[in-house]
């Protein structure tokens, strides 16, 4: 993403425009989010709503899914 385009975002259109990338299914790198971005990223995380992941040796930010083990 362009860091010019976002930088004087508001934090909560900062916040609904991660949320909607996240949830529509994209993996998104945490090394190339803005500050907003990684603040807005925090925030999903701490709601549950998105996860850390690991790919290829990178950091991803992905929406998180509920996971029932039936055994």
């Amino acid at each position: 993403m362009p860091k010019t385009q976002h930088e004087r975002e508001d934090p909560a259109k900062t916040l609904k425009r991660l949320r909607k990338s996240v949830s529509g299914g994209s993996n998104l790198r945490l090394d190339t989010l803005t500050k907003a971005e990684l603040s807005a990223a925090q925030s999903l995380i701490f709601s549950g709503e998105a996860e850390i992941v690991s790919s290829a040796c990178k950091p991803f930010l992905t929406a998180k899914l509920d996971r029932i083990i039936i055994s």
